[in-house]
C-alpha cells in the first residue's frame, strides 16, 4: 500500500493551485468536507495528506464567473424587471 505524503495546509492550497489559507477557510467554512482520517493536527499546524487533497479537488465546485452571479442575484433579489438585450450603436447618427 502507498504511504501518503502530508503537507501543511499552506502548501497544500498551494498544490491545489489556491491560494495559501484556501484550505483553512475552506475548514472553517465547509468542515463536513474534511474527514479526520485525512486531516491532523501537529501542535498549532494543520496537516493533510495527498488523499486529502484529492478528496477536496473532487468535492470542490470550480470557480464560476462571479460577475455573472453578481448579476444574477441583483436580478433574482430586486422588485424591478430587467431586460437585457443587444443593439447595434451604428443605427445611432452622430451629430
Amino acid at each position: 500500500m502507498k504511504e501518503n505524503n502530508w503537507y501543511t495546509f499552506s502548501e497544500g492550497s498551494k498544490k491545489l493551485g489556491k491560494s495559501h489559507s484556501y484550505l483553512y477557510k475552506s475548514m472553517k467554512d465547509r468542515h463536513e468536507l474534511f474527514k479526520s482520517t485525512m486531516i491532523q493536527k501537529q501542535g498549532r499546524i494543520w496537516l493533510i495528506s495527498d488523499e486529502g487533497l484529492n478528496h477536496i479537488k473532487m468535492n470542490t465546485k470550480k470557480e464560476g464567473d462571479h460577475l455573472r452571479e453578481i448579476t444574477l442575484n441583483v436580478v433574482y433579489k430586486t422588485n424591478y424587471h430587467f431586460v437585457f438585450t443587444s443593439f447595434n450603436l451604428n443605427n445611432f447618427k452622430r451629430y
